[in-house]
């Protein structure tokens, strides 16, 4: 059903395109991180669980925040690399130039929710950090966490108008 894809479909080209992949793979890299310290801040915690019966303080706050940070910072360079699911059912029969040009729209329609979410959390965490909202057992502000999350979705908005180019230009 889905096309295989023996190469890679990130193509850069030019100056901004080189950007951009730069871009998206030093948020991946970010991402992974934050996943790292989530995974090792939960094994440890588990482990002091088993050990002394307490666990690492708001450990679940902090896997919380980490999670929406990290799975924010990824989506751009799954943009990239056309790494999002898509249905192709009723697009099989299409030709090449129909789904490059179905592919565009979705680009066009995934910036402009990327750039209004990214409108949206930035009101969200002026929202939060005006209210002084915190979290419950480390205290911790919870604007902090919409720090990465805001240019994440931006870098998502400018990744999908460049892959919706690339695509119109029959190079993605």
């Amino acid at each position: 059903m889905a096309e295989v894809m023996d190469e890679p479909v990130a193509r850069q080209s030019g100056a901004v395109g080189w950007v951009i992949e730069k871009l998206c793979q030093a948020m991946a890299i970010m991402a992974g991180a934050a996943f790292v310290i989530e995974m090792l801040l939960s094994a440890v915690s588990v482990m002091l669980r088993a050990l002394i019966g307490r666990g690492v303080a708001g450990d679940f706050e902090l896997v919380q925040v980490l999670s929406a940070m990290g799975i924010a910072l990824c989506l751009p360079y799954c943009q990239l690399q056309k790494g999002h699911v898509f249905v192709d059912f009723f697009t099989l029969w299409a030709p090449a130039l129909l789904k490059r040009f179905l592919d565009a729209v979705a680009a066009l329609l995934l910036a402009a929710c990327s750039f209004f979410l990214a409108w949206r959390i930035w009101e969200g965490m002026a929202d939060l950090r005006e209210y002084g909202e915190a979290t419950m057992v480390l205290n911790l502000p919870i604007w902090w966490g919409y720090i990465p999350v805001v240019p994440a979705f931006v870098m998502l908005g400018v990744t999908a108008l460049y892959t919706a180019y690339g695509e119109l230009r029959g190079r993605a």
